[in-house]
């Protein structure tokens, strides 16, 4: 068990259960706090008390900005060590399993890292072949879903989980950010299907990226940088560079970039450099603040609310569509938008969503500015009420569909889009 515990702003330290007291209690004494990473403590009993921990135990942690993983996982190689080396950035944890030194499995808790995109990317399944096993297996059992179906041949599997493994462990090395620890752990007891992958191996494909990376980095410093569209796509544009720059708008970082586009942090910088070579996008390090397209906008207030919850619907859908899931939940919509049981306001009535997820701008202004009598003393707070009906049901319908993390992020932005509404 993992125990835990919030320290508040004066500093005071609260178990998040009776387990971690008990636990903390068993450690009383003085502490050294240790200079370390933003999202790392580290605390050195003083003076010493010694003895044996049980396994699993951590008995490495640092900071990936501060000490190349590749000289670590090298070393652990050439001493034959196994065990769980665990990366936690902000895309979430990876961790990659050694048994005398060897890469024998890995597991990512980024969507980019899943088998079944794996499969996607390597042209081994279509998406929908991917999502139509994903609705009778959990994600763990996809790829052995789709052998049963015909779909794919046993070698082929076995293929596409070493390549996951590979990606997982590259993305591990490429790491410039975040926390890294190693655990003194049976690597049989986290994962119950190992590959054997050559470690030299991977390094030496690791060190060819990482020399690519420091190349893109001349144009994008990091992964907490936003990325804009400069100019719209002009027909001559590959899918995955299509697919990001329809993304970027100024209000996504690169990582989040990536997570949307279920890309690793890798391929999408890669993809974003050649963007901005290329005059489609811009990066910058100050999010671009939400504004109508017009200065009417700023004139009628009622064009604001409509324009900030478009804004919201489109990115509900993309990012379900992310999940193959976007057909669906569109016509779902619809039928509870027709049906007329989301809002009891009427100004909605015989509007349908458009394929970008948002509903017709001009027909919805004339229906409020026709019914704006009608709707009280305070019209435009009635539409905003009528429209942020519409949006809970959809972000509840989409809560159902998306994992717990892109639920959140998602969360996130729908916030900062309705934090440009004035009170």
């Amino acid at each position: 068990m993992t125990s835990r515990f919030s320290i508040d702003a004066k500093g005071g330290l609260k178990p998040d259960a009776s387990e971690t007291a008990a636990e903390l209690a068993q450690r009383s004494g003085h502490y050294l706090l240790l200079p370390t990473a933003a999202d790392l403590l580290c605390a050195l009993r003083t003076p010493l008390h010694g003895g044996r921990a049980a396994t699993p135990r951590v008995v490495l942690l640092g900071d990936a900005s501060g000490f190349p993983l590749s000289d670590l996982i090298a070393f652990l190689s050439q001493s034959r060590w196994s065990g769980v080396l665990r990366v936690h950035t902000a895309g979430g944890e990876r961790s990659v399993a050694l048994k005398d030194g060897e890469v024998r499995g890995a597991a990512s808790e980024d969507p980019a890292d899943r088998l079944s995109e794996v499969l996607v990317r390597l042209g081994l399944a279509t998406r929908s072949h991917v999502d139509e096993a994903l609705r009778e297996v959990p994600p763990s059992k996809v790829g052995r879903a789709l052998v049963d179906r015909g779909v794919l041949q046993a070698h082929q599997l076995w293929a596409a989980v070493s390549q996951q493994v590979s990606d997982i462990f590259h993305a591990m090395v490429l790491a410039r950010e975040g926390v890294f620890l190693l655990v003194d752990q049976d690597v049989d007891e986290r994962l119950q299907s190992n590959v054997q992958l050559s470690t030299q191996s991977l390094l030496m494909d690791a060190i060819r990226k990482i020399d690519e990376l420091a190349h893109f980095r001349g144009r994008i410093p990091h992964g907490r940088v936003y990325v804009a569209k400069k100019r719209p796509s002009d027909g001559k544009l590959h899918p995955d560079e299509d697919l990001l720059l329809g993304l970027a708008t100024g209000r996504r970082t690169v990582l989040e970039l990536a997570a949307a586009a279920h890309l690793s942090e890798f391929e999408t910088t890669k993809v974003l450099f050649r963007l901005l070579e290329g005059g489609y996008a811009s990066v910058s390090e100050v999010s671009a603040v939400e504004a109508p397209p017009v200065a009417a906008a700023a004139a009628d207030p009622a064009v604001a609310v409509v324009r900030t919850f478009n804004a919201i619907y489109a990115e509900v859908l993309a990012e379900v569509a992310h999940e193959g899931r976007g057909a669906d939940f569109l016509q779902a919509a619809n039928v509870a938008l027709a049906g007329q049981s989301l809002t009891a306001f009427g100004v909605l009535a015989g509007l349908q969503f458009g394929p970008d997820g948002r509903l017709p701008e001009r027909q919805l202004l004339e229906a409020f500015a026709r019914a704006r009598a009608t709707l009280g003393s305070e019209p435009v707070a009635s539409l905003r009420a009528a429209l942020s009906d519409v949006m809970f049901f959809l972000l509840f319908q989409a809560g159902e569909l998306l994992e717990s993390r892109a639920d959140e992020e998602l969360a996130r932005r729908v916030k900062e889009l309705l934090s440009g509404l004035q009170e």
